[in-house]
């Protein structure tokens, strides 16, 4: 009998990492993760146990040493792969000193990773996570009125405009430069691709690094501003995100796809301030309620480098479509986006990754 397929996940610490890998291997595919460094592997593993996978998987895991910005690991990352899901890339909690800071790892890193999968001639798909990022910056006013068509999959982040942020920009020319690579260097091979392109990201984590995503809530929890921002993300819980990955890795119309996922819809901050008070009682008596007004966050992000991250965001609300993933994957979500909200925050309280 032939062993199940084995599943490569780069980047395998991040909290969407985890949860793709706990999904594989509750679907019965062996796994094998790639770290920046080899002293995550405990923290991994202790997220595999939390999730419930048993000891004899998660002795199972193969682990290689890569780093998305050095060739060494990656062509014995890809060996005997048949599936390769890209989620590696960095995430910042501020502004880089430069933008190429985080352009470069995330467009080098990708071209590294498929180079990798293309020359190991066994690996079949590369599954990348870019994200909404690449999708929904840079465009007029008029595409974020209430009224607006929301975005599909065929918009892109207009880089040109001169206001992207450093971050959306690497995500934006990660992606272009995957699609790029396999038009013009993977022709002759068997190589396929597909793209998940997910909104913010929240559910519950399996341990206490939380990663970027989730220290929104932290913050909130913390009650690190006197208000918050008039600012509206899409959600998705990260049990729904992992499965979307899993169903683009083997459905055969999901080659040359890229795939918008959001679950529920989007919420204010101001809302999640309010599921955050109802649902977690006194653990929530910092969350501040009060919306800032627009001009004193543009003020403060003068003196405060982190608020500039927000500011193209101030006041938009975003409507995002996941028909194509629904009529293409078969995939719907499971979660709302308040469970996901609570999830993370219960969960982030629960390992003490904030003070409350």
């Amino acid at each position: 009998m032939s062993e199940n397929p084995l599943v490569l996940v780069t980047g395998g610490s991040g909290f969407l990492a985890i949860w793709v890998i706990v999904q594989l291997f509750n679907q019965g595919y062996r796994v094998r993760t790639t770290v920046r460094k080899l002293t995550r592997v405990n923290d991994i593993k202790k997220c595999l146990c939390e999730a419930n996978i048993t000891e004899e998987q998660i002795s199972s895991l193969e682990v290689v040493q890569a780093d998305l910005l050095k060739d060494a690991g990656w062509a014995e990352a890809v060996k005997d792969v048949t599936y390769d899901l890209h989620l590696a890339s960095p995430f910042p909690a501020e502004l880089p000193k430069h933008e190429d800071d985080l352009i470069n790892p995330a467009r080098d890193g990708t071209i590294r990773v498929l180079r990798a999968a293309r020359n190991s001639g066994c690996v079949t798909r590369v599954v990348m996570t870019s994200s909404f990022a690449a999708v929904g910056y840079g465009h007029p006013e008029e595409r974020f009125k209430p009224d607006a068509s929301p975005f599909i999959e065929k918009d892109w982040t207009n880089i040109s405009s001169g206001n992207v942020p450093p971050y959306q920009k690497s995500k934006t020319l990660a992606e272009l430069a995957a699609w790029e690579f396999m038009e013009t260097e993977c022709m002759d091979s068997k190589l396929e691709l597909a793209v998940i392109n997910p909104v913010s990201i929240y559910g519950p984590a399996l341990g206490k690094d939380d990663g970027t995503s989730l220290r929104a809530i932290g913050e909130l929890l913390e009650g690190n501003s006197p208000g918050v921002p008039k600012l509206c993300w899409g959600i998705v819980d990260v049990r729904d995100c992992a499965d979307m990955h899993l169903r683009a890795m083997t459905n055969p119309r999901a080659k040359d796809e890229r795939f918008l996922c959001i679950g529920e819809g989007s919420l204010w901050m101001e809302e999640i301030s309010n599921i955050l008070k109802k649902s977690l009682g006194s653990k929530a008596k910092k969350v501040p309620t009060t919306v800032l007004p627009n001009f004193l966050v543009r003020g403060l992000a003068v003196f405060l480098p982190v608020a500039r991250l927000i500011l193209t965001d101030l006041g938009h609300n975003k409507r995002v479509s996941n028909t194509k993933a629904k009529e293409i994957l078969g995939w719907q979500w499971k979660y709302t986006s308040e469970q996901a909200v609570v999830a993370s925050a219960t969960s982030i309280t629960k390992f003490g990754a904030v003070k409350v």
